[in-house]
């Protein structure tokens, strides 16, 4: 926790408050008349900071070789052709000059309680607990001659020598560790320190991790694949990684509210504890499910790589991470549990993946070109925009400022001028609402508005058409659309807050859409919906709209609305500017949001949850119909279900249950043909015809299948599941331009004998084809099915059978 007091300066406006004398003056009166430190302690040490684009002086207070605090003197701003150099990037002086301290709360702590380590101020009874469920202390027991507390206060004391930079020898920073403690009077060997500190690392990280975790679950945040979640999930899986490797048998759970109990008791969190031993105990599942198929991945990736190897390649770690989703600690720990026991991971990889993805990151950001769609709008007044005035207002006479070509592949079809006006009705694409669409006219041009943007503080309508500057022109919007879509707007707000209210706290928007014929709601949630889930939330919002009639729209300043409403104003994204629109459904829902929303919520009419889609783990999308949309919907399902009952010759009432009597008879058919199937493939395998064959102990089985890769599957399965009967399968298909599938019987002598990838590269040319796979399975398709004979033939040539 850094604590921090904020100055932003403008001196160049005149405001200039205070700078660096002033501050470092206020610190040393803080830390010598409040703190009573003794002034001979203190040092200062200039040393330049930089991070997120900005760059500055800083000064850190160190008092007693602990820093204790860090004063940031942010006055630069990254440009590639600034003057300034630092850490190898360029800066330039910004108007804005900015004090942003940072004192350590924990540090603080530290310091005052004098004991060995940050963790034993911090998190005692937590390091406590793990100490005694890792038995910890049966390991310092067997050198009772080694004063452990004294150990960790010199590491402590020596910790500025560990300088972890990217490409640092891990070994060589131990030895020197050693060395220096050796100098203090501590003789302890390589393997007592491995074995003190291995353990003890993770015994604190835990709590560590464990405090970040139960706060971001307790502020409702849900672990997930993206942004924030992302981050929980990662602090969730190291936690369970450690503790595996401590050999402690507790679960996530478990561990997660023993740490609310004793460390943050007091605070007072928006999810519940049972809420977060739901998620936990989730996310573990999700974890001992990662661990089955990332051992699979590891396997594959790493066949070549020999068992005795001491590292993997860094290329090969960066893929495992960025595009199977496996951090680098993970892979090491899945690498010693499929057999490469020696593996470790070199010491600076982990902070050197992290700089390439804020490379990557920034040389995206550097490559976004967005193409003007007009320019020459600089020095024109702002829009007055009308549909803030009265939402229902749908006619309006303006002025012509500025009419102009448009050029851009994100164009509307048909649309070919840009039109400014001094003041409109027509509501901008923005917050996820799609545009207005309507007419300008006057009396001899009639223009039809094909799509609405807003570029600065100008809003630009696309037309098919151009004005003069100057013309006054009559306005109209489509009004039917505007109406659907402030039913869609307003309706994404009242089933957000019947969300929240029927599945928890954590619920929180992800991400929204308001077109006209439905909208969408992402939501932030642990688990998959159900339908019952989905019809208690429309239930709610349903009665929402008849128990609440007016929506309270205000402008209220960020600083106060922050204060009355907390940082969930801004689910839908903070909007820019001193000042913001705040739309508020009684308590259901409050939001800070521009588009346009109803002033009665009984004009919607009615709102439909028509299903629900993962777009990620841990996000759920709601797919929602309100208003005529609704109406339509359901004269479609209605309209569908008698269609189903006709086909089936049956009552709508009784078409559920002769769909489900259908179903019933349609399995087992499907069950009967999939034995038939099986016994085709044992009748053809069985010596019966020229499909198999047997050597030296290996049955040998190459033949064409009437189906595709899912019935080639199947055959495979069948042919190569039984481990008493080694076999080596070749199958092929002539559908999609032909595929080849070639499998062995695992762990037996055909997979010792036979590896199915150089097979299936031998072959597979004569279908002008390629694959790829593994030892035990590989698999391949082409352009040229009528060469299948020839690679069944080049097989046999091969396996010279």
């Amino acid at each position: 926790e850094m604590m921090a007091h904020h100055v932003f300066n403008r001196p160049d406006e005149g405001r200039m408050f205070y700078w660096m004398e002033e501050c470092v003056k206020y610190c040393h009166e803080m830390f010598t008349e409040t703190f009573g430190i003794d002034a001979k302690e203190i040092t200062y040490v200039e040393n330049p900071w930089c991070g997120g684009g900005n760059a500055g002086p800083a000064v850190e207070v160190i008092v007693g070789g602990l820093e204790l605090a860090t004063l940031v003197f942010m006055n630069l701003e990254e440009d590639e052709d600034g003057d300034v150099e630092i850490k190898g990037d360029k800066y330039r002086e910004m108007p804005l000059q900015i004090i942003d301290t940072g004192y350590g709360l924990e540090r603080f702590c530290w310091a005052a309680a004098g004991t060995p380590t940050i963790y034993e101020a911090i998190y005692p009874e937590t390091v406590s607990w793990l100490k005694e469920l890792a038995g910890f202390d049966g390991i310092t027991e067997q050198w009772p001659e080694l004063n452990l507390d004294n150990i960790l206060g010199e590491m402590s004391r020596l910790n500025g020598i560990m300088n972890i930079e990217v490409g640092v020898d891990g070994d060589e920073l131990r030895s020197t560790f050693i060395a220096k403690l050796s100098e203090r009077g501590i003789s302890i060997t390589q393997q007592q320190f491995i074995a003190i500190t291995d353990p003890l690392a993770r015994i604190y990280a835990i709590p560590d991790h464990l405090h970040a975790l139960c706060n971001m679950l307790g502020d409702g945040l849900v672990p997930s694949n993206a942004k924030a979640g992302y981050l929980a999930r990662m602090l969730a899986r190291r936690t369970l990684r450690m503790r595996d490797e401590l050999g402690i048998e507790v679960s996530l759970a478990e561990l997660a509210l023993h740490h609310v109990d004793v460390n943050l008791g007091g605070k007072n969190m928006k999810q519940t504890q049972d809420g977060i031993a739901t998620i936990l105990n989730l996310e573990e599942e999700k974890y001992v499910e990662m661990l089955r198929k990332g051992e699979q991945v590891i396997k594959t990736m790493l066949s070549n790589v020999d068992k005795n190897a001491n590292e993997i390649e860094d290329e090969l770690l960066f893929s495992l991470n960025d595009s199977h989703g496996i951090a680098p600690e993970m892979a090491i720990s899945l690498a010693h549990r499929s057999g490469w026991e020696s593996m470790t991971l070199r010491t600076g990889f982990t902070a050197e993946l992290a700089e390439r993805h804020a490379k990557m990151a920034k040389d995206a950001a550097k490559e976004v070109n967005k193409s003007e769609l007009v320019t020459g709008l600089e020095n024109l007044p702002s829009t007055n925009s009308l549909y803030y005035d009265d939402v229902y207002q749908f006619e309006f006479d303006a002025s012509v400022l500025f009419c102009g070509e448009i050029k851009g592949d994100d164009l509307p079809e048909g649309a070919t001028h840009a039109i400014v006006l001094d003041r409109t009705c027509f509501y901008p694409e923005g917050g996820g609402q799609e545009a207005d669409f309507g007419t300008l006219s006057t009396d001899s041009i009639h223009c039809r508005v094909l799509d609405t943007r807003k570029i600065g503080e100008h809003i630009v309508h696309l037309t098919d058409s151009s004005l003069s500057n100057g013309d006054v022109v009559h306005g109209c919007i489509d009004w039917n659309r505007r109406k659907q879509l402030m039913d869609h707007h307003t309706s994404v707000h009242i089933v957000g807050g019947a969300a929240r209210k029927i599945l928890g706290p954590h619920i929180y928007q992800a991400g929204a859409n308001k077109s006209v014929d439905s909208a969408r709601l992402d939501i932030t949630h642990y688990n998959r919906l159900s339908r019952t889930d989905l019809d208690d939330i429309e239930k709610m919002a349903n009665q929402v709209i008849v128990q609440v009639h007016k929506t309270e729209k205000s402008i209220l300043n960020r600083k106060d609305a922050d204060r009355k409403h907390g940082f969930d104003l801004y689910q839908g994204g903070a909007p820019k500017g001193d000042t913001i629109r705040v739309l508020r459904i009684s308590d259901h829902d409050v939001q800070a949001c521009g588009g346009t929303h109803h002033d009665e919520l009984g004009q919607i009419g009615s709102i439909r949850i028509v299903r629900s889609t993962a777009v990620q783990d841990g996000v759920e999308r709601l797919h929602i119909v309100a208003g005529q949309a609704a109406l339509d919907f359901a004269r479609d399902q209605d309209v569908l279900l008698r269609q189903t009952g006709d086909v089936f010759g049956v009552n709508i009432n009784d078409v559920p249950r002769t769909a489900e009597r259908f179903f019933g008879e349609w399995k087992e058919q499907r069950k009967r043909i999939e034995q038939l199937e099986a016994e085709i493939v044992r009748l053809r395998t069985s010596g019966g015809d020229d499909s198999s064959f047997s050597k030296d102990g290996v049955r040998i089985v190459i033949m064409e299948s009437d189906g595709g890769l899912k019935n080639m599957s199947k055959m495979l399965k069948e042919l190569t599941l039984d481990e008493s009967k080694p076999t080596l399968a070749i199958l092929g298909s002539k559908e999609g331009g032909g595929k080849l599938m070639v499998a062995t019987t695992e762990n037996s002598i055909a997979s010792e004998r036979y590896n199915s990838v150089e097979i299936l590269q031998s072959i597979i040319p004569h279908i002008s084809g390629g694959g790829g796979g593994r030892p035990t399975f590989a698999q391949g398709g082409g352009s040229k099915p009528e060469g299948l004979q020839d690679s069944f033939d080049a097989a046999k040539s091969l396996l010279d059978i």
